[in-house]
């Protein structure tokens, strides 16, 4: 990490962390954010609340079980995933969209609201 931030630097990019919530002390210095998936389902979400103490964002994304069906998520998998207690607790400030596994151009934000983005298909060849 340290190599990647010597060369973002003088270029000015940003580095982020994806993930990887056991190195957080050792490299939130050198990183400007985190883009974490399933801290919900993993019940890890306090461990990148140290990001939020710097001042630096957390992209927070979940794969719910129903997502991109029917109408969007009920409000209890929405609040599940959204709210600010039990496995969330900890992600309140977090940026947090729900997608499909397969990530597609459907997502689903906190406050309900759905939008599906059209993406390119890429051949194997």
């Amino acid at each position: 990490m340290s190599y990647l931030s010597n060369q973002t630097v003088p270029l000015n990019l940003t580095l982020g962390l994806k993930n990887a919530g056991d190195i957080i002390p050792q490299v939130l210095p050198i990183v400007q954010f985190s883009v974490n998936e399933q801290c919900v389902e993993y019940g890890e979400c306090e461990t990148f609340k140290p990001f939020i103490d710097a001042g630096k964002p957390v992209f927070h994304i979940e794969y719910p079980d129903g997502a991109g069906e029917g109408d969007g998520l009920e409000d209890s998998v929405v609040q599940k995933f959204c709210g600010d207690d039990g496995d969330a607790r900890g992600s309140e400030i977090f940026s947090t969209v729900l997608k499909k596994m397969d990530l597609d151009g459907w997502v689903e934000y906190c406050d309900s609201k759905i939008e599906v983005t059209s993406v390119n298909a890429t051949s194997s060849g």
